[in-house]
């Protein structure tokens, strides 16, 4: 079967990183192809090529597209009618964001085959737009095996490692781990490196200048393959992710596996899942940075504390692989 993938774009993400894991599991049974909505390079195409899977430029010839992300919308709502259309949603509530911005988007739902979200809350907040469409919709929760399917070496660290990633833009809230690290006192911050890992996008001007004083304590490294990213998590002391909205990141679950303990923003989404604070992660309200600050230190020097979420953590993704997936 002649199949097409539609991604947004070819930098690393978590929604790129799962059309690569779909592409190299379905090109073993069918003849794959990849498109991109937004023409570029990244290490995502570097990889489809290396797999010679053909990055092409139009959608002809193909018995059925999976259209990645709410951004193929508009893509579903015009070439629909004329072939079949998986559309896998990775947004959460920025996506129906989007689609208030840009009501063509909405169209995809109306004309696709097939809607597949990553979680039940996702599900929850586009029912407006599919209660009354003829698609099929499913939730199927996505995992990347790449922890278990390469050998992971942490890089070498002399200080505590904070490690953040996603590409930095306002959605990310990169600004909120900053100003968190900042409030801790002065002993615990010179022991601390933050490594940032992800597109760099934009930072706001007043954390621009923390990072400019401190280059010794906070480090942008920008895209990364995946294997490298894992290579650093490996070594972190801590995950953050501050965002504002997501759905079902996947650099949680693989702190959950490395037995990285997590801070993260308290999400409607994550609630859903079973993320839950002082038990398999340490939660803070979006923007709220005393508490993120509060959860650093605790999970920076608290050994039992550190050790009991991992814990809990690494149980809880053990149970959802038996179970999902």
């Amino acid at each position: 079967m002649k199949i097409l993938l539609l991604n947004d774009e070819f930098y690393t993400t978590g929604a790129s990183l799962a059309v690569l894991r779909l592409a190299e599991h379905l090109r073993h049974d069918h003849e794959i192809s990849v498109m991109s909505r937004i023409d570029g390079d990244g290490d995502i195409k570097t990889k489809l090529k290396a797999l010679d899977i053909p990055i092409v430029s139009t959608a002809s010839n193909v018995d059925h597209v999976i259209a990645n992300t709410i951004m193929a919308g508009e893509f579903v709502g015009t070439y629909g009618a004329q072939c079949p259309i998986i559309w896998w949603i990775h947004e959460s509530d920025i996506g129906r964001q989007f689609i208030l911005r840009s009501p063509k988007l909405a169209t995809g739902f109306q004309h696709a085959a097939a809607v597949v979200f990553q979680t039940s809350y996702q599900k929850m907040v586009y029912s407006s737009f599919t209660f009354d469409a003829a698609a099929e919709t499913h939730v199927v929760p996505f995992w990347n095996d790449a922890v278990y399917a390469q050998t992971i070496t942490p890089v070498l660290k002399e200080k505590l490692r904070i490690v953040s990633i996603g590409t930095v833009e306002p959605r990310k809230r990169m600004q909120d781990t900053i100003n968190a690290v900042e409030l801790l006192d002065a002993d615990l911050k010179r022991e601390i490196e933050c490594v940032f890992i992800g597109k760099y996008i934009h930072l706001p001007p007043r954390e621009q200048d923390i990072v400019n004083k401190h280059p010794e304590r906070y480090r942008f490294l920008g895209e990364q393959p995946n294997e490298v990213t894992l290579s650093h998590l490996a070594a972190a002391d801590c995950f953050v992710l501050a965002s504002s909205s997501e759905s079902q990141p996947l650099s949680i679950w693989e702190s959950f596996e490395l037995e990285v303990p997590v801070c993260i923003s308290d999400l409607d989404t994550y609630r859903h899942i079973g993320f839950r604070h002082g038990l398999n992660a340490l939660t803070h309200p979006v923007g709220n940075v005393d508490v993120l600050s509060e959860n650093l230190r605790t999970v920076l020097t608290n050994p039992a504390i550190r050790s009991s979420v991992s814990r809990e953590a690494k149980a809880m993704l053990l149970k959802t692989l038996a179970k999902d997936w």
